[in-house]
């Protein structure tokens, strides 16, 4: 993950000059801010869970046991994943004790179409599936009704038709990221997704057992 450091200058706070004030005025408290920046996805599911271990439950209000945080940040700690579109690689890395990483996996993976939206930047998995469905977003629909190719609704789990493959991992880079497997392996090493990453289906079933929600993924161009 790549961060970016630099030094920042203080405006200077003008002051205002004092007028006598008939009766005080009550200020109202300023508003607490979220304490977290994600945005759950429509069918993320794990983003919660991933939110319990860095905050008591919104629901309970109690705190999440010590040892449940722990073992649950073991494994999403594990590994992480890096994605060069340019590349059409995706890099799987295995966060060793000492802070370090070696590589454990490397695949080639189709990547966006070169007009279409690509995920960006550091996120984390919100969700992971096995033969999972499939509801193509607002936006594959009408680009397929453009070319008079009209998509259905919806498409069960392990049909042909169904682009998810075996599985598919939802992510918090925005509505609709997924890195999924395929049922078009002439595809893998390509620029044509919809701003999805697609997997070779075996490569993708067996990463995807290794990972757990709240893996980081970084999206690199």
């Amino acid at each position: 993950m790549q961060g970016t450091t630099g030094t920042s200058t203080q405006e200077p706070v003008a002051k205002a000059a004092a007028k006598p004030s008939a009766a005080p005025v009550a200020v109202k408290p300023a508003a607490s801010a979220p304490a977290m920046a994600y945005a759950p996805v429509a069918d993320g599911g794990g983003l919660d869970r991933f939110l319990a271990t860095l905050a008591p439950s919104q629901t309970t209000g109690e705190p999440v046991a010590p040892e449940d945080a722990a073992a649950y940040n073991a494994r999403k700690n594990h590994y992480s994943i890096e994605v060069h579109l340019s590349q059409r690689k995706l890099f799987l890395y295995e966060n060793l004790p000492d802070g370090s990483r070696h590589l454990a996996r490397s695949y080639v993976v189709a990547v966006p179409g070169r007009d279409m939206e690509a995920p960006q930047g550091w996120g984390v998995v919100t969700g992971i599936s096995f033969e999972p469905s499939w509801r193509p977003t607002p936006a594959m629909k009408e680009r397929a009704l453009k070319k008079g190719k009209p998509l259905p609704e919806y498409v069960g789990p392990g049909v042909k038709d169904n682009p998810m493959g075996p599985f598919k991992i939802i992510l918090s880079h925005g509505y609709g990221f997924r890195i999924h497997g395929n049922n078009n392996p002439n595809s893998i090493g390509r620029p044509v997704t919809s701003g999805c990453i697609r997997m070779r289906n075996d490569e993708g079933k067996d990463m995807a057992k290794l990972i757990d929600v709240g893996t980081e993924v970084v999206f690199l161009d």
